[in-house]
């Protein structure tokens, strides 16, 4: 794929288009050039806005693309590229982003990126996240984001994404990057459902070692067949609380009644007492007593303590009876108590019998309740150990599978030393021109660790801590994707002018004589927007002659800020997107 030019359906707007081979300069000329616009927003002259244009005629996201369309409304952008000796124009709208028409045929973005996936990538079945969008950034870095790290780890991707992108990129076996993931991410869910069960109140002390599971289901099975035998044998009687209610009452009633009993027998306790008493005084004790203190009774006192002798054997005789009534009495009214006693006994003993022979039918139910409770436990506890052996066989199947795959994977970057050389050596080159005495080369080696890398790619440039490194080092990097990577048919690098800041002059002057070295004979293109004040930085290290091959000869737009009919849009507009 290489680019041929971007236009618009407005007059303003300023054509670009690109030299089809070599190099393409868009240079950004400022009246006041200490003045950068380096920020999100595409302010300026609009040179970092080109490359926005061609990922928005590229398919990106139309959420990336809301302040651009919104402040844009009625424009229409074009982008013609060839692949492959084939030619294709894309057009997009701001009106209508959710379409893109690729040679008059209207295409959803889904279809328009499935299509380009199939003629710029080589992306084999069955790979998730390979796709054109998550790949074409690395061509052509889109945003600020992109030019943090080399590997474009900074931007949306995850690490697994990220380094799946570079390692197909340079021609890795990604299915060997997924298969570690898949089985790492089988292990982390695992691992997960396991995290569940520590937190199940219920299974907690067995993974504390508190409990023994499989003694706690033998227990929990004997208590449910003990149940389950009570349960069979048992009879509901849903009278039960009203037979019981009548039988506390009549046990009630019986306990009064037996105490009012006991009370009479101790009444005619009494009266046999007192009918048991005699009375031993008579006339002649009394005599007996004067006679002891020397004093005699007269004919007259003997007379009457005759009467009175009379008058107490009567007055006994009558007490003796009214004893004798009470007693009849009381004795009639034990008997009658008794009866009612013994009716009231037997009332109970039936009813006793009743409950004993059955039971409530809320005792029933709780027992029933009680029944499940443990099934649901004894059940919970059978998942829970099956799971457990099931997990603990995963996750050993599992750390086999990943010590063999760590051992192919070492297997194939020998077979494939050859390969990973020359990519080693084409990116250290380039650094050794910038860092001569720098120890730089890029790196691939297999990751044994458990997470979801397969492979450590790393660019190193081992120099001083200069802002200027990671710059150079993502331009190596993306020259070496070019140049020696594979499984791409992209023809062409493009550079905002961001990469060149921080930069030295010297280094930056080296830049630009290697990529007209790399260029100029090839069938490749590099693109990139440079700021004047870059370019007249550069001017003392470039031969005129040279500076007029590189840059003057190869400069294709030259936006400038003295009237927004020299910028970009031909217009002054100020979009927030990012």
């Amino acid at each position: 794929m290489q680019l041929k030019k971007v236009y618009a359906n407005k007059s303003s707007f300023r054509t670009v288009e690109f030299n089809e081979t070599g190099l393409s300069f868009i240079v950004a000329k400022q009246k006041d050039p200490e003045n950068k616009s380096n920020g999100k927003t595409y302010n300026g002259v609009g040179k970092s806005l080109i490359v926005n244009i061609i990922h928005f005629c590229m398919g990106s996201k139309k959420k990336n693309y809301t302040s651009f369309c919104n402040k844009l409304p009625g424009w229409e952008f074009y982008l013609e590229f060839f692949i492959g000796g084939v030619d294709y124009t894309a057009k997009r709208s701001t009106d209508n982003p959710n379409k893109i028409i690729l040679n008059d045929e209207e295409l959803t973005l889904t279809k328009f990126n499935a299509k380009m996936e199939s003629v710029c990538f080589n992306i084999p079945d069955d790979i998730s996240h390979l796709s054109f969008r998550s790949l074409f950034p690395f061509f052509i870095r889109p945003n600020k984001k992109w030019y943090v790290d080399f590997n474009g780890a900074s931007s949306s991707y995850n690490q697994y994404q990220t380094m799946l992108y570079n390692a197909f990129l340079l021609g890795l076996d990604v299915f060997l990057a997924q298969k570690k993931y898949n089985i790492k991410k089988e292990q982390d869910r695992i691992k997960t459902l396991e995290g569940n069960f520590k937190n199940d109140e219920l299974l907690r002390d067995f993974f504390t070692g508190n409990k023994d599971v499989t003694l706690t289901i033998v227990d929990l099975e004997e208590q449910i067949e003990k149940l389950n035998r009570n349960l069979s044998n048992f009879k509901v009687a849903e009278d039960y609380r009203d037979v019981q209610k009548e039988a506390d009452r009549i046990e009630s009633e019986l306990f009064a009644l037996n105490n009012k009993i006991i009370l009479i027998q101790n009444n005619i306790e009494s009266v046999n007492k007192s009918l048991n008493m005699e009375s031993k005084t008579d006339q002649n004790d009394i005599a007996k007593v004067y006679e002891e203190a020397n004093v005699h009774f007269s004919e007259n006192l003997q007379k009457t303590l005759n009467d009175l002798e009379r008058f107490y054997e009567k007055l006994v005789s009558n007490r003796k009876k009214r004893l004798l009534e009470q007693k009849n009495k009381f004795e009639s009214e034990i008997a009658a108590k008794s009866q009612t006693a013994n009716k009231l006994k037997n009332e109970l003993d039936h009813l006793m019998k009743y409950l004993g022979d059955h039971q409530a039918l809320d005792v029933f139910l709780s027992l029933s309740d009680k029944s499940a409770h443990l099934k649901t436990k004894l059940e919970s506890l059978k998942k829970y150990q099956s799971l457990q052996l099931e997990y603990k066989e995963k996750l050993r199947d599992a750390e086999k599978i990943q010590l063999e795959q760590s051992e192919i994977a070492e297997n194939f970057l020998a077979e494939i030393e050859t390969e990973i050389n020359v990519l080693r050596d084409y990116f250290r080159s380039l650094a050794k021109r910038f860092y001569p005495n720098a120890v730089a080369g890029l790196s691939v080696s297999n990751n044994d660790g458990e997470n979801l890398q397969r492979y450590n790619i790393d660019a190193k440039i081992e120099s001083d801590n200069s802002d200027g490194i990671n710059n150079v080092k993502i331009f190596c990097y993306d020259m070496t994707l070019l140049f020696k990577g594979q499984n791409h048919n992209i023809n062409f690098l493009f550079h905002d002018s961001r990469l060149f800041d921080g930069i030295d002059e010297r280094q930056k002057a080296e830049l630009f004589k290697i990529v007209y070295e790399e260029f100029v004979d090839s069938k490749k293109q590099y693109i990139a927007t440079v700021n004047q004040n870059q370019l007249n930085e550069i001017k003392d290290y470039l031969e005129p002659e040279l500076f007029q091959k590189i840059i003057n000869d190869n400069t294709v737009l030259t936006l400038t800020d003295d009237h927004e009919s020299e910028k970009l849009l031909g217009i002054t507009i100020d979009i927030n997107d990012d």
